[in-house]
């Protein structure tokens, strides 16, 4: 672990809580008439929003990793989570890239539902631009970031945020992932990118285990989006890039001493990972990894 904000040390510490842990589209997803979806229509407690994150500073202070459709529900678990009466309302929000389901609760924050005003927000250039040509950037204090450079998204809140560059289908935006650090550990979130293969070597490291361990997180929140190539059932997946749990896995073996905790996030409706009977959620325990639970609370 590296890099603590020192005025957090005495305090009450910093708390991530994971809001979301489904592909964009969440479960259940429109259209679909599969089991899961069929489920979680029948029964709202199996619902599973877009990937997101809430974190409370040391200072209280409220902020949001990705702004998803489900941001009602989201913020209503991050209030149960971290012992918040009602809901809560964000001081930042940080966006990865800007894909629709990772930017389409910005609205939430207008005049139409919460009325905030120069809430400050954390992106880079061109997210930044697609913001402004939809007309979504009204109740934002926009912030260009730079990858690389850490920041607090707020005075006094007791963490910092890095943007680490990543590929990922950038027909609209560039695409980061995002390291929390706070002030006794650091977290990466990467929901979305291409493949290992461009990643590793766009970061410039060899493996999965030595990038990690240069950005030196202790918790790890990555894509894994599918199981496998064969999962859409003969569709091309080429058109939806995503770096299986399988290649992740092939590319880690099982957990050893000293890694970080690895857990799955952005998973599609119709990855069997999510079944925890499944053999695929049996062969990640197997290893030592797992799909990280909505709701989740890791102080950092």
């Amino acid at each position: 672990m590296r890099g603590v904000p020192s005025q957090c040390m005495a305090s009450t510490g910093v708390e991530l809580v994971v809001v979301g842990i489904a592909q964009d589209g969440g479960v259940p997803q429109a259209g679909c008439a599969c089991q899961r979806c069929v489920s979680a229509i029948n029964d709202a407690s199996k619902s599973l929003y877009p990937a997101s994150c809430v974190i409370k500073g040391c200072d209280e202070s409220v902020h949001l990793l990705e702004a998803t459709r489900s941001l009602p529900q989201q913020l209503g678990i991050a209030a149960v989570a971290l012992g918040i009466g009602g809901s809560v309302k964000p001081d930042s929000v940080c966006l990865t890239h800007a894909h629709l389901g990772h930017i389409d609760g910005l609205g939430q924050f207008g005049k139409e539902a919460m009325g905030m005003e120069g809430v400050s927000l954390f992106a880079s250039p061109s997210v930044i631009g697609v913001l402004d040509d939809r007309s979504l950037s009204a109740p934002f204090l926009a912030n260009e970031v730079t990858a690389g450079v850490p920041f607090p998204p707020s005075e006094g809140c007791g963490f910092e945020i890095e943007f680490v560059r990543v590929p990922h289908r950038d027909e609209y935006s560039d695409t980061h992932a995002i390291i929390v650090r706070g002030p006794g550990s650091a977290l990466l979130f990467l929901p979305d990118h291409d493949d290992w293969g461009q990643t590793l070597e766009m970061v410039g490291e060899s493996s999965i285990r030595d990038w990690l361990e240069k950005m030196g997180v202790d918790y790890a929140l990555v894509d894994g989006t599918f199981w496998d190539s064969e999962e859409l059932g003969g569709r091309d997946m080429t058109q939806v890039p995503h770096p299986t749990i399988s290649e992740s896995l092939g590319r880690l073996g099982e957990r050893q001493e000293g890694d970080p905790m690895i857990s799955f996030i952005h998973l599609n409706h119709t990855n069997p990972a999510l079944n925890r009977g499944s053999e695929q959620s049996g062969e990640l325990s197997a290893m030592g990894w797992s799909v990280v639970e909505q709701g989740s609370r890791i102080v950092l």
